[in-house]
C-alpha cells in the first residue's frame, strides 16, 4: 500500500494529466472534501462524484489553466499534509496561490481532505 504522501503526489500528477475520471481510483467513494467556500463549485463536497464534478468545473471555469503542484509533504501513517502551489487564469486575470492541504488516507484511498489557502481574500476575489 502506498504511503500517504506518495498517494497524494500521484493524485496531483494524475490531475495534471487532465483525465478527471482517472482520479476516481484515488478517492474513497464516500470521501469528505472541504474546499474554501469561495466559488460556486466549492465548499463541503461529499463523495467521489462531487469531487470529480468540482475538478471538472474548475477546469472549465479556467479554460484548463488551473494547475497544482505539491511543493512539500509530510506524513503520518494515515495522514498527509502538503504545501500545494497553484495557479489559474480566468477572464483575463491570473492568480498564483499556495495552500496547506491535509489528507486522511485509508486502504490506499483519500477519505477526507481539507484545504487552507494562504490568502483567502485573493481566492474569494478570483473565484467569485
Amino acid at each position: 500500500m502506498a504511503a500517504p504522501a506518495d498517494l497524494v503526489r500521484r493524485f496531483y500528477e494524475t490531475r495534471r494529466g487532465g483525465d478527471v475520471d482517472a482520479l476516481r481510483e484515488f478517492l474513497a467513494p464516500d470521501v469528505r472534501w472541504r474546499e474554501p467556500d469561495v466559488g460556486e463549485h466549492m465548499g463541503l463536497l461529499l463523495g467521489a462524484d462531487a469531487v470529480l464534478d468540482m475538478v471538472r468545473r474548475a477546469r472549465a471555469t479556467t479554460g484548463g489553466t488551473f494547475t497544482l503542484e505539491v511543493v512539500e509533504a509530510v506524513q503520518t501513517r494515515c495522514t498527509c499534509a502538503a504545501v500545494v502551489a497553484w495557479s489559474a487564469e480566468k477572464g483575463g486575470r491570473r492568480i498564483d496561490g499556495r495552500e496547506l492541504a491535509v489528507f486522511d488516507v485509508a486502504d490506499g484511498r483519500i477519505t477526507a481532505a481539507a484545504f487552507h489557502p494562504e490568502r483567502l481574500a485573493d481566492d474569494e476575489a478570483f473565484w467569485a
